[in-house]
């Protein structure tokens, strides 16, 4: 007996099953551009976007995306005035580099 399940359907249940069992994420970030507001809500606890700027974009030079980094326009300048974050390489960096940062700063 042969039995024809759609490739659809089985992927939609299977990928239900592993969301209720925690083994995949609910949503990607593969290839996803966030703002810099949402950064700073998701990845650095809330604090001010100028906050951000200075102790994280102006800290490590190498997140700028000119530095081969994935903040593009950490600062308006003439190429551009839109910061714009590639969500997942950003969250990857800030989980390297979480304790290099300072958090008190002000």
């Amino acid at each position: 007996m042969q039995l024809t399940i759609d490739h659809t359907e089985l992927t939609n249940a299977i990928d239900g099953i592993m969301k209720e069992r925690g083994y995949a994420p609910s949503e990607s970030i593969d290839g996803k551009t966030i703002r810099i507001k949402e950064f700073a809500k998701k990845y650095c606890g809330g604090k001010a976007m100028p906050w951000v700027r200075l102790f994280i974009f102006d800290e490590f030079p190498e997140v700028d995306f000119n530095n081969g980094g994935w903040v593009v326009n950490p600062r308006k300048s003439e190429e551009g005035t839109t910061t714009l974050i590639f969500e997942k390489p950003a969250a990857e960096w800030m989980e390297k580099h979480r304790n290099e940062i300072d958090w008190n700063a002000k």
